[in-house]
């Protein structure tokens, strides 16, 4: 990527934690208007995370932070099924179509209906959440849905995203064509804006007539001589697909996608605005398993940040660490646009102190225990059950997070 544009640097980890440290000092010093911090109750959530992890993963054999997971629901191992229903011939095949469901499964992690359930007829697996959109990618994925390849069905590809039909993505994600046509053409309207990102990049995703964003993958396995960046795969997602992404900042011509302006931040250019790339690092994070597979190692994931997503502030709300300031009347659309930056910022921070107190707890170093483990281990499972036994107690921070302006954020109430 061009890096003379100083907006560009909104697209790299190091800026995306830097932002987040800065606006978690603001807070602090009692100078941000929405969000307080506590950090003497941070032990709490370093507590929740532990005991969380020692309950799934006794042993700590933690698998990598992803999508995979959510395939995975109920302990059954889908994935391992379709591939074996599938017999990959090459290694590259078989990178292509993981990345194309890593990708797209993740991309599909929007808005959903109120009380959205997912049923996998298969194996009688219930799910909500992201856990439901995941299933939902999956098992359509599986049936072709998003191939325009009729003797290749596992794969997406730019020309099925711009051009899906809405019965068969209701069929898909289980909605109801009509109490949640609003949903569904948003939904849509999302995977054809990804398709036409997707075509509109042959170098980063076309290979011949396809263009598939698993191909993305099959070119960074090619390029490499070692271990693959994963500030590198994230620079790529960013390039291409950061349009995708709307209500997020611009500058210039460039579109941020998952990047805001705050008002407490000096300036009204790039240096006040704070980046987040939600969608797009969780992406590189489930990347992470299908090189893997195919004999890569990806380097650098703890140049990432954690999720600043619902449950991860839920765990810092629930242990008192991140506190939320009352507001008496109604907000300026500003007002709430930073009040969801101030947590979304904070979330990750606040995770990154989190990570050192509990290597330190454990007698060893953020070096010996993997970010990515931490995640899949400790934050992401303890703020899940968190939002599973306590929802009411939460309502409004799904609220705070999607102010109804940026649709793909999965944040509801």
């Amino acid at each position: 990527m061009n890096d003379t544009n100083p907006a560009l640097a909104l697209f790299q980890p190091d800026e995306i934690r830097r932002k987040a440290h800065m606006m978690l000092a603001l807070a602090a010093e009692d100078r941000l208007d929405h969000v307080g911090v506590d950090l003497e109750n941070l032990d709490r959530a370093v507590e929740t995370v532990l005991e969380t992890t020692k309950e799934n993963y006794p042993d700590f054999q933690i698998p990598p932070y992803g999508i995979w997971r959510s395939f995975e629901a109920g302990g059954i191992d889908r994935w391992q099924a379709m591939a074996s229903a599938r017999g990959f011939e090459t290694a590259e095949e078989m990178l292509a179509a993981a990345a194309d469901l890593a990708i797209l499964g993740i991309a599909m992690t929007t808005l959903h209906p109120a009380n959205w359930r997912y049923e996998d007829r298969m194996t009688g697996t219930t799910a909500g959440g992201a856990q439901a959109s995941a299933l939902a990618a999956f098992h359509m994925f599986a049936s072709g849905s998003f191939s325009s390849e009729m003797t290749d069905p596992y794969r997406a590809d730019a020309a099925a995203l711009v051009s899906m039909d809405l019965i068969e993505l209701a069929a898909g994600l289980q909605w109801d064509d009509r109490d949640d046509a609003d949903y569904l053409k948003a939904m849509q309207r999302h995977l054809k804006r990804l398709g036409e990102a997707l075509a509109l990049r042959p170098d980063l995703f076309g290979e011949g007539e396809a263009t598939r964003p698993g191909l993305l993958a099959v070119k960074l396995a090619k390029e490499s001589k070692g271990p693959i960046d994963a500030s590198q795969i994230l620079d790529r997602l960013l390039e291409a697909l950061a349009p995708v992404w709307e209500g997020g900042a611009t500058s210039g011509d460039i579109w941020l996608g998952d990047a805001f302006l705050h008002t407490a931040l000096p300036g009204n250019d790039v240096h006040a605005i704070v980046p987040f790339h939600l969608a797009a690092q969780q992406m590189v994070y489930s990347l992470v398993e299908p090189f893997a597979w195919a004999g890569f190692e990806v380097s650098g994931l703890d140049k990432l940040t954690a999720p600043a997503d619902l449950t991860h502030a839920a765990l810092f709300v629930k242990s008192g660490v991140l506190t939320l300031k009352e507001n008496n009347g109604s907000l300026a659309p500003e007002a709430i646009r930073d009040r969801m930056i101030e947590i979304r910022a904070l979330t990750i921070a606040l995770t990154d102190k989190l990570a050192e107190r509990l290597a330190s707890g454990l007698g060893m170093s953020l070096d010996q225990v993997p970010f990515t483990c931490i995640l899949e281990g400790g934050t992401n499972r303890a703020g899940d059950y968190i939002l599973e036994q306590a929802p009411e107690n939460l309502r409004d921070l799904g609220k705070f997070l999607n102010p109804g302006a940026v649709f793909w954020l999965p944040f509801g109430a």
